[in-house]
């Protein structure tokens, strides 16, 4: 995870030197403080919770946050999983990336402090849709992830033909 990280960090580095990323100039560059920002971010737990795809986007929206910041804000994947459920899957069904990306860029994902990310909870209850209040929308407006620009690369095609 963490070399995944540092990946991530040096892409963004590159794209903010292209500026596509308005961070601020007094944020020293990722790879002075990747050592000392990782173990800031959030450690989550996912248990046997099917996200891994809305923790890993929250994990880099706190890197891009930490960026433009210089505070590591604590996102709730929750949020992006629940948002990103489609008719097409079941309640134990795993996400699909682009969906999460794409709402990640669009909608945001709001913090814990609105939605606590409790992977303690039975799957009813952490993806009960019935949560996703008004005011967790708009706190997500406010924190959107910045569209990079990368076309996705479907490896293999998962879906049933």
């Amino acid at each position: 995870m963490f070399n995944f990280l540092r990946k991530i960090g040096r892409n963004i580095i590159h794209l903010n030197r292209t500026e596509n990323l308005k961070i601020k100039k007094n944020i020293p560059d990722w790879s002075e403080v990747c050592d000392d920002v990782i173990p800031k971010l959030t450690h989550f737990n996912q248990r046997h919770i099917p996200a891994c795809v809305a923790h890993t986007t929250a994990t880099m929206m706190q890197v891009e946050w930490y960026r433009r910041t210089g505070k590591i804000i604590n996102f709730s994947p929750r949020f992006l999983d629940i948002i990103s459920w489609t008719d097409n899957l079941d309640l134990n069904d795993g996400r699909d990336p682009d969906i999460v990306m794409n709402l990640a860029t669009t909608v945001g994902c709001c913090t814990e402090d609105l939605l606590p990310n409790d992977t303690t909870l039975p799957i009813e209850q952490y993806r009960d849709k019935s949560l996703i209040t008004k005011e967790m929308y708009e706190e997500a407006a406010k924190y959107r992830l910045e569209k990079l620009g990368l076309a996705p690369v479907t490896v293999f095609d998962y879906r049933e033909k």
